[in-house]
């Protein structure tokens, strides 16, 4: 079929099939952070542009992806029985769990994210990255709920606990919230959390960004369309994307290139 085809019908159905097929292979090696998935996927493709006969360049992309996720150093999954990171999960699983089914799918799949990316950070940040991760949604639950503002109703419900402030702060300021509080006039209040920059932030923001709402690795941009389709144009998230995302952008950016030279 793609040999009879017009050129232009066949470049629009092998990039069909391509892009099927990096969506199959994020979901297969769930493993691996989606970025990296994306980039293998247009490395190997590079690599036959040339190829006169294109019907089998969608299986060889595949068989190079798949031989290289095969070698993919496995996350830090020990660092969930560990550390904070135990009662964070705990915590969120309590929160979430029953009431919120699928949020707490998301938070779930937020953190085994937390503990593919952790490799990037220092040691000791690893399994604050992973605690972040767990209760970056815990907002959510009906019993926290004071502003609305999920991010700073977390925050202030684990500072009230006694939580080690830097993790409150991660949480208050996680996946662009001070663009959310600007749009709610919550601002000051958010900003009694220090917003610290740099790669523990950056990781965050990353776990959160390729994992969609059921908890499943989401290439970034697909995860801005799903969050702008499911909530709306007048949501307070989607009005503040206006203003933050590129930031977003940037953040899992500068993630992935760490992600990357730990595969090099």
């Amino acid at each position: 079929m793609l040999t009879t085809a017009p050129v232009a019908v066949r470049r629009c159905l092998e990039e069909d099939q391509i892009r099927r097929l990096e969506a199959r292979l994020v979901r297969d090696h769930d493993l691996v952070p989606p970025s990296l998935v994306h980039e293998w996927v247009e490395s190997a493709r590079a690599r036959f542009a040339r190829a006169t006969v294109r019907e089998f360049v969608p299986l060889l992309v595949e068989r190079a992806v798949r031989a290289r996720a095969k070698d993919f150093p496995r996350g830090l999954s020990d660092l969930s029985a560990t550390g904070v990171s135990g009662w964070a999960r705990n915590t969120a699983h309590r929160l979430l769990a029953e009431r919120l089914p699928r949020r707490w799918s998301h938070t779930a799949g937020v953190a085994r994210r937390a503990e593919q990316v952790a490799r990037v950070l220092r040691v000791e940040e690893q399994d604050l990255l992973v605690a972040a991760a767990c209760l970056h949604d815990i907002g959510y639950a009906a019993e926290l709920v004071g502003t609305g503002l999920h991010s700073l109703d977390g925050a202030e419900y684990l500072l009230r606990a006694g939580v080690a402030r830097r993790l409150c702060a991660l949480v208050a300021h996680h996946s662009g919230a001070a663009a959310v509080a600007e749009v709610l006039r919550l601002g000051d209040r958010l900003a009694v959390f220090e917003d610290e920059s740099g790669r523990l932030r950056d990781a965050l923001w990353y776990c959160d960004m390729t994992t969609s709402p059921d908890g499943q690795p989401i290439m970034v941009n697909d995860r801005l369309s799903e969050i702008r389709e499911r909530r709306g144009p007048d949501d307070p998230v989607v009005r503040a994307l206006a203003i933050n995302v590129d930031e977003r952008l940037a953040a899992v950016r500068r993630t992935h290139r760490l992600l990357r030279r730990t595969t090099e």
